[in-house]
């Protein structure tokens, strides 16, 4: 959900100093917070020639370090507006709602009327949603049936998507990572470009910091997501390609062994390393096989393995904590400890 105007500049200070106080901010300190929001003057300034100054009463400094945190206080009572099997989640000026419904049901009369409160909620405190970029997606498995569906916002139909982007990371309805790669391997060939030019004008260090800085900060982003797709091989050539441009190799070389050499972790050898790093940092996450069952067993202590319906191409998190990996976690954590 998105808003009309820059959320920054709608917050109301009396609405929000009102928040903070409801949030235990008092005496000093919220006089303190009054006080940076109070009396500020807004001027335009055309060609020289400047208009009257006018009290602003509404908006945040924006640029500022408090403005991000005044904002996420001024939004922070709209999950409360969540019930059982639904959710609302907060991103700066990005609202997501989710719903959980059963495919059986024909009727999304909970959904709708979720949505008017939600507009009413955004209205009371002075937000208007832009219905343009207001996106619905509904998520299915592939092989269920499709059910027809109406979704109003402001008693108009919002479109139903195939895919919608949420914190960069594209999402199919259908459960699948292949629009996500295809918009990867986009942007990976725009930065395997920069990454071949910088090197002709440059040396290997510089055009090195390129390829980690810009090639590899995007082809790594959200791997623990979509590292398992059936087609990420094509993220991999693109990756051999931005690689031979550093070296200056040409495109019949192989690259078998210069990974190792170059200190560059290929595509799939990162996706391993973010499930080591998750599992590291989330072990007690992982239920061991005693949680499960009273059982004085030999392998009591190792994790219990998870396995989806559909096993993936490439393992998840979850399988990286079975007996396969168990020793390469343990040895993973000593080096990194």
């Amino acid at each position: 959900m998105k808003l009309s105007k820059i959320a920054f500049d709608c917050v109301q200070h009396e609405t929000l100093v009102r928040k903070l106080h409801h949030y235990g901010i008092q005496g000093v300190a919220l006089d303190l917070m009054s006080n940076y929001l109070r009396d500020r003057i807004q001027k335009v300034d055309v060609n020289g020639k400047r208009s009257n100054g006018s009290v602003m009463k509404i908006g945040v400094p924006q640029g500022s370090i408090l403005g991000p945190f005044l904002f996420l206080i001024y939004i922070n009572d709209l999950p409360y507006l969540a019930k059982d099997k639904h959710g609302i989640v907060l991103f700066a000026d990005d609202t997501s709602l989710t719903f959980k419904i059963n495919r059986r049901e024909l009727a999304f009369d909970d959904v709708n009327n979720s949505l008017a409160k939600v507009v009413q909620w955004f209205e009371a405190n002075n937000l208007v949603l832009n219905g343009k970029k207001t996106k619905c997606i509904k998520f299915t498995l592939p092989n269920v049936k499709h059910v027809k569906t109406t979704v109003l916002l402001n008693n108009e139909e919002l479109k139903l998507e195939d895919t919608t982007v949420f914190l960069g990371i594209t999402l199919d309805s259908k459960l699948q990572w292949g629009p996500h790669v295809n918009n990867l391997s986009n942007r990976l060939s725009s930065a395997a470009y920069a990454v071949k030019k910088i090197r002709h004008m440059t040396d290997v260090e510089t055009a090195r910091l390129v390829y980690f800085s810009y090639f590899h900060s995007i082809m790594s982003y959200g791997i623990l997501l979509w590292g398992n797709a059936a087609d990420i091989s094509t993220i991999f050539v693109l990756q051999k390609r931005a690689v031979r441009s550093i070296y200056k190799m040409g495109p019949r070389e192989s690259l078998r062994d210069k990974f190792k050499d170059f200190k560059i972790m290929t595509v799939y050898s990162q996706y391993i390393f973010e499930n080591l790093m998750y599992v590291h940092k989330n072990i007690s996450k992982f239920k061991k096989k005693c949680d499960c069952n009273n059982l004085n067993i030999r392998n009591r202590d190792q994790k219990k393995k998870v396995l989806s319906r559909n096993p993936p191409n490439w393992p998840s998190a979850d399988w990286w904590t079975s007996h396969a990996i168990e020793n390469v976690i343990e040895n993973f954590g000593e080096q990194v400890s």
